[in-house]
Formats: C-alpha cells, structure tokens, sequence
C-alpha cells in the first residue's frame, strides 16, 4: 500500500478532462483554423509537433505526415493541411488516414485536410499526402492541436517541404521553352537533375560545385553516391558539360586515383551517353580509361541542350591498377571534375567545376552534411560568438547563438534562436542574473509577429527583469523564418541602465544567453530552452572563442539526487520491509544483516541528498521561478524529511515503550513520503532547460516505478505464503511490530536460529531488484553527467568512426 500514491501520481499525469468537438472540425475553420469554442487560443508554445517524413516529397508527390505529443501527454482534437507560402488556401490531398480520423473537403479541393472523428485521446497521428502533379515548390503542413475544450494552439506549422512537379503540358512546337512551358524533353532532363539532389547528406552522399550549392539546388555540377543493395549507385549531372566524373582519392589532389567518368560522346548519327572507369596517372595530371568497364554499368544517361546526366551502378569491391577500392571499409576523398570538351580517349580540361570533399570517409558512412549558415562565417575571426549548447558553434547547430563584433566604438551585436519567442543577451558582472543589461530580440505577438530588439534590466537580488525601452539600441536587420528568430542591431557602448554604468569599451563582462518559448506582459518569458552564461570574463573587442560556464554544481546535484533516492534508497527501504526474517543467525558490524544494510543505505541516502542540496543552492544563489519553482519546491520538501530522518531514528523509544509502535508509524511514514516526493521530483526535473535531458528518460523513470511496485507485490505475496506455511504468522513486516503484546503470537524464528519460509525466493528477488535498481541508477546518472546525451553519443560516434 505504501507506493500506492506514486502509482496515483504517474497514473495523474496521464489524465486530463477534455470537452472537445467529437464529430470534428467544421469546414468554416479550414482558413481561419480557429475552433468554434468561444474562448482565446493558447499563446505559449506548442508542446506538440509536426513532423514530415523526409525534406522532400517521394518521386511519387507523396510524404508522410505525423502530428505527435510529448510523452505522458495527449490531444483529443485536430485539423491539419498544407499550404503554400503565398496562400491560406489548402492543396494537395490526403490519400492515407489512420482510423478515428476523417477526411474534410476545404475550398475546391476535395481531401485536402484531416480531422479527428472521436475525441478519444491520441498520441500520434501518421497521414500520408499527396501533392497536385502540377505544383512545384514549397507546401508547409498547418495543423490546429486541441488538448480540451479551452486548451489549443492554432495554426502550428512544421518545416518546409519541398515538392517536384511530375506532369508537364508537352508542347509539340519545338524542344525549347514555348510560352513559359518547357517542351517533354527539357522537363525530363530538369526532372533528372533535381532528382540528383533528394537526401543528399540523408540516404547519400553528395559533392556539388560551386560550395554551398546543393541547399539551394544551384550546382552547376554534382555527384552523388549511395548504397544500393551490396553495390553502390552514382548520380552525376554537369551544366554545358560534356563529361562530369567522379574520383576516390586518398588526398585531394588527382594522382593515382580511381575515375568514374559520364561523357556525350559525339556520333556520326548523333551523340550517345555512355560510362567508363578512368586511371588518374601518378604526377602526369593525365587520365587512362581502360577497355573493359568490369564492376562500372550505365544505368541511365541524358543529354539534353548541353546539360549532361546519368545514373551508374558500381560495385563495392573494384580492382584498378593492382589496387583494390574497397567503399564499404575504406576511406577516400572524393572528387568532382567536369568539363565542356572531350579529348581523344579522355576527358578534357575541367573548365566547368573541379572540386573535392575536405575530409577523406567511408561512402557508406552517411552523414547529414553540413549547413552553410551565414551567422557562423566569421564567427571567432572577426566576431566573437557564444551559443548553446556547447560546441554548437563549430556544427553550426546552435539552438540559441549570440555574436558581437567591434569596429571602433561601435558594437554590433546577433542573436538567433530556433523555435523560440525570444532570444536575449546580458552583459554581467558575474555569471548569474541580477543587475545585468540584457538586449532582448523579441517576435512580437501583435502587428504581425514583427521582430524588435528592446533594452531590459536583470533585477539585482532578483530573477525578475524589467524592460527599459529602445533607447541606444539601433535594429539593422531582423527576420522570422521556420520559427527562427535572427536580429542584428547595434548598441552605444557607454550607457547606463537603473543608475549602472556600462562601458563596454574599458570593461570586461561575462555573457548571459537565454532564450524561451513563451513572453510575459512588456517583458520576456522564462527561459525554458536555453539559459547559460561564458565562463570567462574579458572585454568584447578580445575576438574569440567563449567557452560555456561549467554545470558541474548541476551535473552533480542531479547524479547524488539519482543514486540517493533511484539507488540507495529503493534497495534499503526494501530490505527494512522484508527481509528482518531472512539471514537468521548471521549478523553484519554486530548487527541483523537486514538492519546494517538498510542503516547503511539509508545514511548514504542522507549524506547524498544533503550534498545534492548544499551544491543546487550554491549554484544558483537562491530561489528559483517559472517552472523550475514546482521542482524546487517538492525538492526542498524531500530533503527535510530525509534531514529529519535520521535524527528521529536516533531517539526512537525502546522496543519495550509504549510510544515504540508510533514511532514505528511516523518512522515508515515519513521515510516513504520522502521517497515518493524525490521520486515525484526526478520527473519534473526532465522537463528543465538546465537540464538538458531527453525525452526518453521519463519512459526510463516511468520502468523503474512499474519495476519497483512489481517488486513489492512479489515480496508480499511471498510474505503471504510464508504466513500461511507457518504454525503461526511470524513477524515478518514492520508493520506487525506497530502494536505491543503481539510478539507472542509469532513463531520466533530468531530463537528457533532458523529463516521465515521461503527464504530462497526472497533472496533470489532481492538479487534481482539489486541488479535492475544499480542498471538504472547507473544509466541515469550517465544520461544526467553525459548531458546532453545525444550530443555526447553523436561526437563520440564521429571519433570511432574517424
């Protein structure tokens, strides 16, 4: 009975009434996507999300479509469609619908949303869709979450997807374009070409020229390579070109390498496309094409109006030159070379693209490949830059990011942040808030979702800030795009805020940087995404590198928290319950081995969470707001009990006294409320932006409650059948010492030198509940040090595999 509130708590989270439209949306809502429900929409973010299948629709115009919830959460209504960027109009339509959904007719287009049918509560929604064969460019998914009746968020919208028109009118006049339409042939071989560029940095690897061509589909020449069963498929393609070819190359510089080659060779009936393999001859800068093209076949080749094309199959395993390329296990460089002549038995001179990939790596190991986002191009060159989380400046793949550049008296300053309302930075003389200039970039929620740079003021002694206005901040540049947010602005270098000077000229700051999904009234929201700070101070002319401040204090707050209440305390509370009638006649420090395990494991409790404690509060300086409070809260409770614990077991009565049994009462109460609060604790500790956890590690937490109640079942149930094999119920629970004079209606094992019945299988559990509670407890205590996780796994994957 005594985990029966932790049970009611997961069992809580799970629940939440809703009155939503069962039947669905209606068709008055397909433009404005608004239910009809009387009330305001949700103005913080969204905690569902929209996620497409890929980045582009499948050859077919087809791409799945999945809305989802967080975990332990759910949405019981919904309306969804895609739309173009010029229009509120829906396009396209849906051809797949799971069940308890249904199909809405919006405008003229037949099928072109979903809603649900029930309000039974979902959790994830897959829905494939389909794009018009005669659009081409980018549709955004919207979609209207209903959690109740007075709970939606409308008009979320996911990531861009870019779609391919697959039918053209095919004029018969000629093979150039005629009246803006492009003749069978030329759709064809643009058709080929953008073809080329799907899942590039995905499924395959892809090299184009110029640098930074493949995002905008630009390349004058490109080449891409991808498994294909146990061989390997090449797609090349070259502007004005009559040959592009592909080389694997232990450096980037040709010599001694093995060429691919895709050339329009000219006939005396026409031209024919064919493939070749080639040998770069060793410091000649000439190339060798061999008579049998053994392990090299033309899958598909086009020439058209001077743009060359063609599909090849290569094997994994090619022997050139008494050298084996092997691309399944072997590293190589890859090189692009196109060019506008052939020779005689060759190519020509590469006059229209020659380039090679940085860094040499195996084919089959395929990685995203890397943005080209202008905001990292000079960053620690000619701007210092700081962002979250760490290292995120070198991947270009910061959730927030802030640069700031002097040229003389005048500092310039970018913030960017993905997904977020805000974005701001502080200028401090410490590393946590209070009495900081903080410049804010806000998406205003009226006049359009407009960006605007204002001046605000951390509160000394305080975490709350107050914003001053716009006075000595000039905004250059702002923009709001996939719900990024990116502002550049300027800011007087000597300026004073709530009667402080700022030099930032002659002083030397460190940086504050959050960022969060939600605003208050006149003044940024709490930061749930992203708050951190540099770890040195220095003047901001000083270009380079910041390094993040350390969340050791953090780190090891959460680490004690987890081994003190995960680990320690689920195996001593469990020894204490139900193994004081197992190891009869043995004794530990002169004690029940029962009692100096639990005696033992209970302190190491206590001098964790105490630890844990003193570190948390050290590091943040004082209370904490926003949602961390919750967490705080039953925190603070958690280690009161767990303080009092012990000192109420050191004056307990003797076993004789009349007060002995309600001791034993408050003793097992508190010591499991204690437990329950931690336990409650750790789960709101997932969802902190300091925390950097992911969300898997609720499901984590969510096992080791279902494994732990399991547990108390099986020893009680065990504690039942010994009862029932015993002459008499022997004293086999604490809770059968909370009254006197009972002892005499046991049968006293401990004289009788001899273990409660079915000792073995209390044994052989607890075995089993020490070696899942330690799995756990060391996997947590990973994730919680390692954090964030996916990142560390991400880099650590990228070292074995270099």
């Amino acid at each position: 009975m005594d985990k029966l509130s932790l049970l009611l708590f997961i069992f809580l989270r799970c629940l939440n009434p809703n009155l939503g439209y069962k039947a669905g949306a209606p068709t008055f809502a397909c433009k404005t996507m608004t239910p009809g429900h009387g009330v305001p929409t949700q103005t913080s973010a969204s905690p569902y999300t929209i996620q497409t299948g890929a980045e582009e629709v499948d050859d077919a115009g087809r791409i799945l479509v999945t809305l989802s919830s967080p975990p332990l959460q759910f949405f019981t209504g919904f309306l969804v469609q895609a739309r173009t960027p010029e229009s509120d109009e829906a396009i396209g339509s849906f051809v797949q619908i799971p069940r308890n959904t249904q199909l809405l007719n919006c405008g003229t287009q037949a099928n072109s949303s979903v809603t649900q049918s029930t309000n039974a509560r979902k959790t994830n929604i897959e829905m494939e869709w389909e794009s018009p064969p005669d659009y081409e460019g980018s549709v955004t998914f919207v979609a209207t979450m209903v959690k109740d009746y007075k709970t939606f968020w409308v008009a979320q919208e996911s990531s861009p997807v870019q779609v391919f028109r697959r039918s053209v009118d095919i004029e018969t006049a000629g093979p150039e374009q005629n009246g803006g339409q492009l003749s069978q042939a030329a759709q064809g071989q643009r058709n080929l070409e953008l073809s080329a560029y799907k899942s590039c940095g995905k499924t395959k690897k892809c090299l184009g020229s110029p640098d930074g061509c493949i995002a905008g589909k630009t390349c004058v020449a490109l080449v891409t390579i991808a498994p294909q069963g146990r061989d390997f498929q090449i797609e090349m393609f070259g502007k004005k070109s009559k040959y592009i070819a592909i080389g694997f190359s232990d450096d980037t510089k040709m010599g001694g390498d093995h060429v691919v080659e895709c050339v329009n060779e000219d006939l005396s009936r026409g031209t024919i496309v064919k493939a070749y393999r080639s040998f770069n001859i060793p410091n000649a800068k000439q190339n060798r094409r061999f008579d049998d093209q053994e392990g090299v076949e033309l899958l598909e080749g086009s020439f058209y109006d001077g743009d060359l094309y063609c599909k090849v199959n290569h094997v994994a395993k090619i022997a050139v030159q008494d050298k084996e390329y092997d691309l399944n296990n072997n590293e190589y460089h890859l090189l692009l070379a196109a060019g506008s002549a052939l020779k005689p038995f060759t190519v020509g001179f590469h006059d229209v693209a020659y380039t090679s990939t940085k860094d040499r790596s195996r084919v089959s190991e395929l990685k995203a490949s890397r943005s080209n986002d202008p905001f990292y191009t000079e960053c620690n060159k000619l701007k210092s830059c700081f962002g979250s989380p760490e290292g995120c400046v070198d991947s270009q793949s910061c959730t927030a990011v802030a640069s700031v550049r002097v040229e003389g008296t005048r500092h310039t300053f970018e913030l960017k942040a993905e997904n977020a309302a805000y974005v701001a930075v502080g200028l401090s003389h410490d590393n946590k808030m209070g009495g900081d200039s903080v410049m804010e970039c806000v998406r205003e929620e009226t006049g359009g979702g407009s960006i605007k740079a204002y001046n605000s003021w951390n509160i000394a002694n305080d975490k709350a800030n107050k914003r001053i206005g716009v006075d000595g901040i000039n905004l250059l540049n702002s923009s709001s795009v996939d719900g990024s947010i990116y502002c550049k602005f300027t800011r007087d270098p000597v300026h004073r805020i709530e009667g402080t000077l700022f030099d930032m000229a002659k002083d030397q700051y460190f940086l504050l940087l959050a960022s969060g999904s939600s605003l208050k009234d006149n003044s940024v929201g709490f930061h749930d995404q992203v708050f951190t700070s540099t770890a040195q101070q220095r003047l901001l002319a000083d270009v380079g590198a910041f390094s993040t401040a350390t969340k050791l204090y953090i780190r090891l707050h959460g680490a004690f928290m987890i081994a003190a209440w995960i680990g320690a305390a689920s195996i001593g509370i469990v020894m204490a319950r139900y193994y004081k009638q197992t190891w009869i006649g043995s004794s530990l420090c002169s004690k029940d081995i029962w009692f100096a395990w639990h005696r033992t494991l209970m302190f190491l409790t206590w001098l964790l969470t105490i630890a844990g404690a003193v570190l948390i509060f050290y590091d943040v300086g004082g209370w904490v707001s926003g949602p961390s409070q919750t967490h705080a809260l039953v925190g603070v409770v958690t280690t009161v009990l767990c303080f009092i614990q012990p000192i109420a077991a050191a004056l307990r009565p003797l076993p004789g006294s009349s007060k002995r049994p309600l001791f034993n009462w408050l003793h097992w109460l508190v010591g499991n409320v204690a437990h329950i609060c931690a336990i409650v604790t750790i789960f709101l500790a997932v969802q902190l932006s300091k925390a950097e956890l992911p969300e898997f590690v609720d499901w984590i937490l969510v096992a080791f409650v279902a494994f732990y109640v399991a547990i108390h079942l099986i020893l009680s149930c065990s504690g039942c059948l010994s009862d029932s094999k015993a002459e008499k119920r022997i004293n086999a629970f604490p809770m059968k010492q909370m009254s006197p004079g009972r002892n005499s209606m046991h049968t006293d094992y401990a004289e009788r030198k001899r273990d409660a019945p079915y000792a073995g299988l209390r044994k052989t559990t607890l075995c089993l509940h020490c070696l899942v509670i330690l799995a756990i407890t060391v996997a947590l205590v990973l994730i919680v040090v390692l954090a964030p996780i996916e990142k560390q796994w991400g880099d650590m994957k990228d070292k074995l595999m270099t």
